[in-house]
């Protein structure tokens, strides 16, 4: 390689990022933007690679390439040249090299498994680099940013993955006087070799998901693609996905009726997100693409318990007003109106205190108290008012009146939170609250299942103060997919147990009582459907859960019942989610 290539790169070190040096003609303008970078990250430009870590040799990346680099090597053995794999880190996890003088010459320039080859670390090499641009490249002499690489030559090209991201890189390497345009070539094909092995060693599912991924998918617009068991996200997506909204989104995709369109609009509560979702039925189970997109925030946002997403029209929304004196959450009993309540409050500036003052059946309600605290400055809930005895209608209605007025006086900034159940509520009591209006409607857990996963995390939260205990995702959706017909006291007596009985810090599927573990997914089901599943859990108690036992006795082969189990919503196992 000239002097005149080393020159520019000396030139360039030299003014610096924001200086200007003329390489046309000279240096590739690929090779140039590497050198800036290079300099950008402090790369080491004089000795050799120093970063040294312990490589695993057994990784799928290495199980792929090895038994390519192995026949590689012996067609490569006479001409000198060494092929090098690295890892997504830029380590080179394999080498192969033709005789020992080659490889003690790498060994001198540190070239040998463990040692770190990426861009960050020394600069503009080939490993690293066509890491960082995604293309093969050839790299020669004094266009290395490492001068202890300045006698060497290298064709270099990304590894992906089926869903395209990068992995590794593969390097064809050798003197810059033996180098040739072919290496180029060469490299590619060892590559495409590797690349080939990745995607027949993926499971079917799996391959789907990274077919999906690649086709639907680019650099700017945050994009998502999921099944039951896995998610592939873009940078941009990785914001919008989580364990909760994995749960959520998956049971209410696989819940949602596809027969008029492949396509569903979604757009989470309190969020200013839309979330635009395809079905796919390439591969051997459905699964999802989702692209996310930000909204403006509008008036009148809803508000909820949690951050969830919801089906647009097809369930109720919260509607929640600006913070005023006095605010009502109606609904039925144990449907989480008094969560709801304390989001409400939570979502408005105060910082007050608050307390809770539970109307009891045939007990008189404690009126002095609560003008007490709201006076002091304290939040009062005031909970179950479909309690509040008949006769008590008009207190209800001098309290009410009397803390709207202050309020507005200005000699009150405190809020009285009021819980109840519409229905129960004796006439007098009812019209009194209709006068304040309804700030929110808590409706069942069996038709808000979207609140689930916030409530779940809220009730941990007062159950295991210390945070001892948490919930795997397969547990998770299987306290989605359940009906809850005791709603929210339910969900907490179910949590409360399960704290005092799972020994281990993650409440997984397999601690959960029978009924949750067997809870049907929400999607309709046929009645050939429902008739199955009955069999085959009726076959697996009499099997004491044996599987292949329960196989034999229903007259189908393992496999297939592994696969009805998944489909059923029957699958015990953690990966399910």
């Amino acid at each position: 390689m000239s002097d005149e290539v080393r020159r520019a790169r000396q030139e360039l070190i030299r003014v610096g990022l924001l200086g200007d040096v003329r390489t046309d003609g000279v240096v590739p303008d690929l090779i140039v933007r590497s050198w800036r970078r290079s300099i950008g990250n402090s790369a080491d430009g004089a000795r050799p690679a120093e970063r040294f870590a312990e490589i695993d040799t057994d990784s799928i990346l290495c199980r792929a390439a090895d038994p390519v680099l192995d026949r590689w090597q012996s067609h490569l053995a006479d001409t000198g040249a060494s092929l090098f794999l690295s890892d997504r880190a830029g380590a080179i996890v394999a080498r192969r090299a033709g005789d020992s003088a080659a490889r003690r010459r790498l060994d001198e320039v540190h070239a040998a498994e463990g040692f770190d080859y990426s861009e960050d670390s020394i600069g503009t090499n080939g490993l690293g680099t066509s890491m960082v641009e995604k293309r093969a490249l050839f790299i020669a002499g004094s266009q290395h940013y490492n001068d202890a690489l300045a006698t060497l030559a290298c064709a270099a090209a990304p590894v992906c993955t089926p869903s395209g991201s990068v992995i590794g890189s593969i390097s064809l390497g050798g003197p810059i006087e033996t180098a040739n345009a072919l290496m180029l070539s060469l490299t590619r094909e060892i590559g495409q070799q590797i690349e080939e092995r990745l995607r027949s060693s993926a499971r079917p599912q799996d391959l789907a998901l990274a077919m999906s991924f690649t086709r639907f998918t680019n650099s700017q617009r945050p994009t998502v693609v999921m099944d039951s068991e896995s998610i592939l996200a873009n940078t941009p997506g990785l914001p919008y996905i989580g364990v909760t909204s994995h749960v959520m989104l998956w049971e209410l995709l696989n819940s949602h009726d596809w027969a008029v369109s492949n396509t569903l609009r979604l757009q989470p509560d309190d969020t200013m997100v839309e979330v635009m979702a395809r079905r796919v039925m390439d591969g051997p189970r459905v699964h999802f693409v989702l692209h996310f997109a930000d909204l403006d925030l509008a008036p009148g946002r809803t508000v909820d318990s949690s951050r969830q997403f919801r089906r647009g029209a097809d369930v109720v929304a919260l509607q929640s007003k600006p913070m005023r004196a006095v605010l009502v959450v109606v609904g039925p009993g144990g449907s989480g109106r008094a969560t709801i309540a304390e989001s409400l409050r939570r979502a408005s500036t105060t910082e007050h205190e608050v307390e809770h003052v539970l109307v009891g059946e045939g007990v008189d309600v404690a009126w002095t108290r609560v003008r007490e605290l709201l006076g002091s400055g304290t939040d009062v809930l005031l909970r179950r008012a479909e309690n509040i005895a008949a006769t008590d209608g008009d207190r209800l209605a001098e309290l009410l009146a009397e803390h709207e007025a202050a309020s507005t006086a200005g000699e009150r900034t405190s809020t009285l939170l009021v819980t109840a159940d519409r229905d129960r509520c004796a006439a007098g009591v009812r019209a009194h609250l209709d006068v304040i209006g309804c700030a929110a409607e808590a409706q069942p857990l069996v038709a808000t299942p979207e609140r689930i996963p916030g409530l779940v995390r809220q009730a941990l939260e007062r159950i295991d103060p210390g945070g001892r205990h948490t919930m795997s995702p397969a547990a998770l959706q299987s306290f989605v997919q359940w009906n809850w017909p005791g709603n929210m006291t339910e969900l907490v007596q179910t949590l409360t147990a399960l704290i005092k009985q799972v020994p281990s810090s993650v409440i997984e599927r397999k601690h959960l009582p029978m009924h949750l573990q067997q809870a049907p997914p929400r999607r309709h089901l046929t009645l050939l459907e429902a008739a199955e599943r009955e069999a085959i859990i009726k076959a697996l108690d009499a099997a004491s859960g044996n599987k292949s036992e329960a196989a034999e006795l229903l007259g189908m082969g393992r496999t297939t019942l592994y696969r009805r189990l998944r489909q059923l919503g029957l699958d015990a196992g953690e990966n399910s989610l």
